[in-house]
């Protein structure tokens, strides 16, 4: 299953309203910025229909090397 890139979103928005690829890139940008902005700041991000974004901090764990025998 293929993945959903930025550039398919600008690509698509672009031939869907008419508006010029670079626009669309900006504001696509500008809203990804102002998401993780909020994030870093502590803040939820809640997108109706869409989803919720949220910082959560979790416990630290031992990562292992798969390739490193033990």
């Amino acid at each position: 299953m293929a993945s959903l890139t930025k550039r398919d979103l600008v690509v698509r928005i672009s031939n869907e309203t008419g508006l010029i690829q670079k626009e669309v890139l900006n504001v696509i940008q500008k809203s990804l910025d102002y998401v993780v902005e909020a994030l870093a700041e502590g803040r939820n991000v809640e997108l109706r229909n869409f989803g919720v974004f949220e910082v959560v901090l979790r416990k630290g764990r031992v990562g292992r090397n798969p390739k490193r025998p033990e």
